[in-house]
């Protein structure tokens, strides 16, 4: 009996360190299927947006046909609980570009969105400070000596910015656009809805939101209101399956055209993101792509190694300007520009 009694305890101790040990490898395992889902999702999506866009010479909207690619290719994955695809066209933003230097109308922007004038002052010195490729401080600004005294001490690269998440390391906007543990807050959720940094010229209006064009000094006119209900469809909302979109550019009205000063109007995709969210029980993998439509890299991609003032490469490639001309000279309707999986960059 004392012996039964001690392989039992032995058994009970060994089973409570093993279990924490399977319940790993099993997660492990999980995170496996859920990758591979997630990238078989992205590649049908790549093929389905690539047939209709050789078919139509453009992609111009998800309503286009495309917006729901596994549907479209008849592709289930029954050893995951959901698959989810959704799309987000960068070039439907306004360039963030178009801020650099524009002191006017991104003070604008920050006093609707309800800042005093000093604060708004202030975060505009500071976003200029940061991209632009001097050194002189303007008066709310802040160069390499604000960002030495960091506990953790950089520089501002002066180049346009990579991600609006980078918005985080510019003085003010830390705090303003972010909560104290880091995470966006609902001003930086509406930046980034209506800014990106990869769109560098065109705001595609078959995907743009209305509020784009009330931005300006004299708002969202009267004559304007038909024709975003227009595009809205049957629904009145945005973003849903029953939106409209203009193949002929010429169709749309004058007055739109020219309602942003500066910006080209276009009917086209040329960045997108897109996401894939796939889960199966309480496990979550998610997917994120920025693709290239016409093949180009956005320009604010910069690949060089100096761009946050680092001494050597983190990791060994070729040489950057021997990559860019392998990258230019292949051919393909779509590019995956970049990967993050869980929003860790690969």
């Amino acid at each position: 009996m004392v012996m039964i009694a001690l392989l039992s305890l032995l058994l009970a101790s060994f089973t409570e360190h093993i279990m924490p040990h399977i319940r790993m490898y099993a997660m492990k395992g999980a995170e496996r299927e859920l990758r591979r889902v997630a990238y078989s999702t992205l590649e049908v999506s790549l093929a389905v947006m690539a047939a209709y866009g050789e078919y139509d010479q453009a992609l111009y909207a998800p309503t286009q046909g495309w917006g729901d690619p596994l549907a479209i290719a008849g592709i289930s994955f029954p050893e995951v609980d959901s698959v989810t695809v959704e799309f987000v066209d960068e070039t439907g933003k306004l360039p963030l570009s178009s801020l650099y230097g524009d002191d006017i109308l991104f003070r604008a922007i920050l006093e609707t969105l309800g800042y005093d004038d000093y604060t708004a002052s202030e975060l505009v010195d500071k976003l200029q400070d940061w991209v632009d490729d001097d050194d002189l401080e303007r008066a709310n600004g802040a160069e390499n000596d604000y960002y030495w005294d960091m506990p953790i001490p950089y520089e501002p690269p002066n180049q346009p910015l990579y991600s609006m998440n980078e918005l985080a390391l510019i003085g003010g906007f830390n705090e303003q656009f972010f909560e104290l543990d880091g995470r966006p807050n609902e001003l930086f959720l509406f930046m980034n809805s209506l800014f990106s940094p990869v769109n560098d010229s065109e705001v595609n209006i078959n995907t743009a939101e209305a509020t784009l064009f009330s931005l300006g000094e004299e708002g969202m006119t009267y004559e304007q209101q038909p024709f975003w209900e227009y595009l809205a469809g049957d629904d009145g909302v945005r973003g849903t399956g029953d939106d409209r979109y203009f193949q002929n550019l010429g169709e749309v009205p004058e007055t739109i055209r020219a309602a942003l000063p500066g910006i080209r109007i276009s009917n086209r995709i040329r960045w997108l993101n897109l996401y894939v969210t796939v889960k199966s029980g309480l496990n979550v993998f998610e997917l994120r792509a920025l693709i290239s439509v016409g093949g180009e890299i956005p320009r604010n991609q910069n690949t060089a190694y100096d761009r946050f003032q680092r001494e050597e490469p983190v990791f060994a490639v070729e040489d950057a300007s021997e990559r860019t001309s392998r990258i230019n000279s292949l051919q393909y309707p779509l590019v995956v520009v970049e990967v993050f999986e869980n929003e860790i960059a690969l």
